[in-house]
């Protein structure tokens, strides 16, 4: 435990405060996307206007996910990286402008069939519906939104060159910009364009996404040109780079749609339904199993470059050991205080305690997954660690079918809820199949020592679950009298509850809590010593 200690402390002081404000900034985007999403909830409430929203929206982003981000997170970034540091500004000018020019026209031509065809989609989808989905308002909002997949691709690339930089913090703004914009063009337009109001806001968020961090882009010294090179060797490399890549989200992208599919065929709303419960389950999921990936990512990379297999064990040990620190308590809280938090959050104007009710009956079948879907991140980082993205794309492949199976028997009995519990059993599925064959690659991966670990943590959970549990059941008489009293009786429960938590497993003397707040004392003792990059 020590050697990895201090090969974390060997990271610089200004990586560190990057990750430190990559998170920080990450906690605003999810903050503003929950404002977002109460109002759309309490302007619009749960139809099939807001449905048809979410689809317009999911159609061109579908798109974004798949090609853009594979091409720049997966390729575009470690190729421009190495770039800026072996060849010349004229070399880095060619490779940036062809990838750029590609991307431009490919997403012009994406954005113009989409554009063209939202009548057939909007037909589709009605269908799929009983025929009760508006197709006129779905295809003004899909037509308002089909070029922002454009902007958001080209935002994205410019965020992959400042990160190149290490310039973090406009670009991580960016989905705050968004959520911001979506906001202000609600409470604007909506009394005159109702739920088209929310397409407006999106399209100029992903404009000014784009806007705000160009005047940084100037640190890359990269002069524009209209100019395509398909011989050029980077730009080869990142294309053959990204396709394994794109088949991975593909399959994830692929469950995604499935699912939102059978939402839609249960009725007004349960597609909306199904994003709120997902939005909130990933608030802790989006900040805190990024942040230890964040930390653990880069040292598996060298681990596994070295040859290092113990050190890989103890960093997958670690970080499996982390995520359930961290996941187990939230899924805890989150499923007993399900109903109360979804009645905080979205429960005013036109969303009702109907729809209150089934957003949190969907959220406690997200939530038990949540611990599967932290575990997936770092397991699917251990095989891209040894340059092996064929096998998380065999399993992904193969979850399709099963998330489809699933779907099609549990909402029978389940109705939408179903569909959050087949998302749920499906990420068990992958990380079962994942260890089992990252195990037959590495051997023994410290069995022993994270099932004790998670001992002593669904214990100290289940303890502050039961309390947190009597406490809201006794206090609720008074969080209703009005919403003062709501907000601070459920907020206090939450911290109280996580308070108990840390006291139990710091009582138990957990490693985990230990090593947290050690590495803070050792990188607070040598902050003098560090040096930047």
């Amino acid at each position: 435990m020590q050697d990895i200690q201090e090969d974390f402390l060997l990271s610089r002081k200004r990586i560190f405060s990057a990750t430190v404000i990559v998170i920080i900034v990450t906690l605003l985007s999810k903050i503003s996307g929950l404002a977002r999403d109460q109002i759309m909830a309490g302007y619009f409430g749960m139809s099939y206007d807001t449905d048809a929203y979410t689809w317009a929206f999911f159609i061109p982003n579908l798109f974004y996910i798949l090609f853009a981000q594979s091409l720049i997170i997966a390729a575009f970034i470690p190729v421009y990286s190495s770039y800026i540091k072996e060849k010349t500004r004229q070399d880095v000018e060619t490779f940036v402008s062809s990838v750029t020019n590609i991307m431009i026209i490919f997403f012009i031509l994406i954005s113009a069939v989409l554009f063209i065809f939202s009548p057939q989609i909007g037909t589709l989808l009605s269908k799929i519906s009983g025929n009760q989905l508006d197709i006129g308002k779905f295809v003004i909002m899909n037509r308002i939104m089909a070029f922002s997949v454009l902007m958001l691709s080209i935002s994205g690339l410019t965020t992959g060159i400042l990160n190149a930089h290490n310039l973090f913090t406009l670009p991580a703004l960016a989905p705050f910009i968004l959520n911001i914009l979506i906001v202000i063009s609600v409470v604007v337009f909506t009394s005159r364009l109702g739920i088209v109001s929310m397409a407006i806001g999106t399209m100029a968020g992903s404009i000014f996404q784009l806007i705000v961090q160009l005047p940084q882009i100037k640190v890359a010294k990269i002069r524009y040109r209209f100019i395509i090179d398909f011989k050029n060797k980077a730009v080869k490399e990142v294309f053959s780079l990204m396709f394994p890549i794109l088949l991975s989200l593909g399959a994830v992208q692929l469950n995604n749609s499935v699912d939102k599919f059978f939402a839609l065929g249960l009725g007004a709303g349960n597609t909306t339904a199904l994003d709120l419960s997902w939005r909130v389950a990933n608030l802790p999921l989006g900040i805190f199993s990024v942040a230890i990936i964040t930390v653990l990512y880069p040292l598996i990379s060298r681990q596994a470059a070295s040859g290092d297999t113990n050190g890989i064990k103890e960093s997958f040990s670690l970080g499996v050991r982390e995520i359930g620190y961290i996941m187990i308590p939230a899924v805890t809280g989150l499923i007993i205080l399900s109903y109360p938090v979804i009645r905080l959050l979205f429960e005013h104007n036109n969303f009702t305690a109907q729809n209150t009710e089934t957003v949190a009956y969907i959220l406690i079948f997200h939530s038990l997954g949540l611990v599967f879907f932290g575990l997936l991140m770092i397991l699917n980082r251990m095989f891209y660690a040894f340059k092996n993205v064929k096998t998380p794309l065999k399993v992904a492949v193969f979850s399709i079918a099963l998330n489809a199976l699933l779907d099609w028997v549990l909402v029978r009995f389940m109705g939408v809820s179903g569909v959050a519990l087949s998302t749920t059993i499906v990420a068990v599925f992958n990380v079962a199949a994942l260890i089992i064959i990252l195990r037959k690659k590495v051997g023994f991966l410290g069995g022993k020592r994270i099932i004790k670990s998670y001992g002593k943590i669904l214990l100290s959970s289940a303890v502050m679950g039961a309390i947190i549990y009597f406490w809201w059941d006794f206090l609720k008489k008074f969080a209703y009298i009005n919403l003062w009293y709501y907000i601070f009786i459920l907020l206090s429960i939450i911290i109280a509850g996580t308070g108990l938590y840390l006291l139990f497993t710091y009582l138990l003397k957990m490693e985990e809590i230990k090593f947290v707040l050690s590495l803070f004392k050792n990188l607070k003792r040598k902050k003098s010593a560090d040096t930047g990059i």
